[in-house]
Formats: C-alpha cells, sequence, structure tokens
C-alpha cells in the first residue's frame, strides 16, 4: 500500500492534528512555517522548537515529515543582496530541520510573471546558484528539498521541460520534485510518462483532479471562477487527471514517499471533511490498483 500524508487541517492546533490523523490512520504530516513556536526574527523555527514538534507528533505515533516556508524571492535570482539574504534564510532552516529530523523542504517557488523568454534566461542562472548553494546545506544537514512547480508558460518553473532542466542542472540527492497532478495536467504534461521519468527524484506527491472545461449550463459564480483562474478542483475521479495511470506509475517506480491530498472539495462547507472522503477515496484507489 502506498502511504498517504496530509498537510496540518488544524493549522498550530497540533492535538486536532493528531486526533485526525489518529481516526482517518494517517502517519505523516507537513507543517507550514509560518506560526511555529520559537521563531525569531528572521521568521525561522528554533531547533528547540522543531524538536518540540517532532517529539509531540511522534509520541502520537505521527511523522513530522516535511515544513512549508514562504517562497523564495524571484529577486533572489537576479539581485545578489537578496539572493544572500534568501540562502541565509533558507539555510538556517534546512539546518535546524535537520538537527530535529525532519527530512523534507516542501518549496514552492514565487510565481511572478515573466515578461519574456529572455527575462527567464536571465533569471535561470541565479536559481541554478542558489539551489546549488541550498543543496550543498541540504546533504550536509540530511534534509530534501521538494520543489513543487506553477502551470503556465510565463512563469519561471512551470512545466515537465523547466522542472526536470532544474533537476538535471543541480545534480544533487538533496533536489527533487514535488510532483502535483493538477499542476502537471494544466501543464499539458503527460503525467504517466513524467512519473516514470522521474522515477526516484519524485520526493513528495500531490493528488488532485480539475476540470479546466465545463459542458452544459453553470452557476454564475462558477463560470466566474473558472474565468478567473482556468480551472476548478473537483472530487477525485471526476475531473481530467488520469488518476489510476499516475497511481499505477508510481507502483512502478515503487515510490516510497507520501501521497498527499492537496486541494480537494469541501463537503457543507467543512474542509477536514473533504479532506477524509479524500483519504477514503486514495484507499480505495490504491487497493483497486495493481503494481
Amino acid at each position: 500500500m502506498l502511504a498517504i500524508g496530509i498537510f496540518a487541517p488544524y493549522g498550530t492546533d497540533h492535538d486536532r492534528n493528531i486526533a485526525f490523523c489518529h481516526d482517518t490512520d494517517v502517519y505523516h504530516i507537513v507543517l507550514g512555517v509560518t506560526g511555529i513556536a520559537g521563531e525569531d526574527t528572521d521568521g525561522i523555527p528554533s531547533t528547540d522548537a522543531l524538536k518540540g514538534l517532532v517529539s509531540k507528533y511522534a509520541a502520537a505515533g505521527i511523522t513530522l515529515a516535511a515544513l512549508t516556508p514562504d517562497r523564495i524571492r524571484q529577486e533572489a535570482f537576479s539581485d545578489p543582496d537578496t539572493q544572500k539574504e534568501e540562502v541565509k534564510i533558507f539555510g538556517e532552516l534546512i539546518q535546524n530541520m535537520g538537527e530535529a529530523g525532519i527530512p523534507y523542504v516542501h518549496l514552492y517557488l514565487n510565481v511572478d510573471r515573466l515578461s519574456s523568454d529572455a527575462e527567464r534566461d536571465q533569471l535561470w542562472s541565479g536559481l541554478i546558484e542558489v539551489y546549488n548553494q541550498l543543496t550543498r546545506i541540504a546533504e550536509t544537514a540530511g534534509v530534501r528539498i521538494s520543489t513543487h512547480h506553477f502551470h503556465v508558460p510565463d512563469r519561471l518553473l512551470w512545466n515537465y521541460e523547466t522542472m526536470s532542466r532544474l533537476l538535471n542542472e543541480v545534480d544533487s540527492p538533496a533536489n527533487g520534485v514535488t510532483f502535483c497532478q493538477g499542476k502537471s495536467q494544466m501543464a499539458g504534461d503527460d503525467l504517466v510518462r513524467d512519473i516514470l521519468n522521474y522515477g526516484d527524484q519524485i520526493f513528495m506527491f500531490h493528488i488532485r483532479d480539475v476540470v479546466t472545461q465545463v459542458a452544459g449550463d453553470i452557476p454564475p459564480e462558477v463560470e466566474k471562477r473558472l474565468a478567473d483562474i482556468g480551472y476548478l478542483e473537483v472530487a477525485f475521479g471526476t475531473g481530467e487527471v488520469d488518476m489510476v495511470g499516475s497511481i499505477r506509475a508510481l507502483k512502478q517506480i515503487n515510490y516510497q514517499g507520501q501521497i498527499y491530498p492537496e486541494h480537494y472539495p469541501s463537503i457543507a462547507g467543512d474542509s477536514a471533511a473533504g479532506l477524509a472522503w479524500t483519504i477514503g477515496y486514495i484507499r480505495a484507489l490504491d487497493q483497486a490498483i495493481e503494481g
């Protein structure tokens, strides 16, 4: 069976997070850096604060698998002073995580729009320099950086081509991808092919279903949301994502990480209820698919 992990449904209410994990039989969790006790002026949780959280969850049989920090500012890829600041902040976080025994940084890059391919070329060398520095720190700390890309061409990292380029140019065991079904689908990528190609470079896996086209009449608020962002989150198995093929591909590469429900519809306005339904769907899908 593939393991399931969750993003903390109750934020920094750790007792409720633990209760939810026990009730849904899930034993890996990701926390956001913001709001963790012991932050200093840079917003970096102290080693002691992180150790305390690791111990609290571990006492309940749950692994604190990753932290989600703020995004790296895009200016870090073009401005030397900003790069120095960002590497210092993220480097300190990674070192503290390593000392606390938290294995993954769940990282989103900034999603500022690019004006041209020329701007991408100008920023790319800075991106590589930042990742070279951070992966060296991560290797020493025993932490791995799992990066999530966007899905439209006017962003720096937006599809399989750009993400695999980053992985190839920063060839480090600490450099990997958070594979997001939704973003990959909307980027026009071939999900099954890409999972097989990434192989053990997939550190985390986001399961998600979306639609980009809706037939027939739809409520005005849904029509507006579709026009504003270009897609809708839908119940798993009802959208455009190849759920069966993706899970089968994960089994083919012997994926050892967790599957994380990322975006999913609420039930009667309750996101935790939607998460619980989603966990059940994942288990049923996993059991139905042979490796």
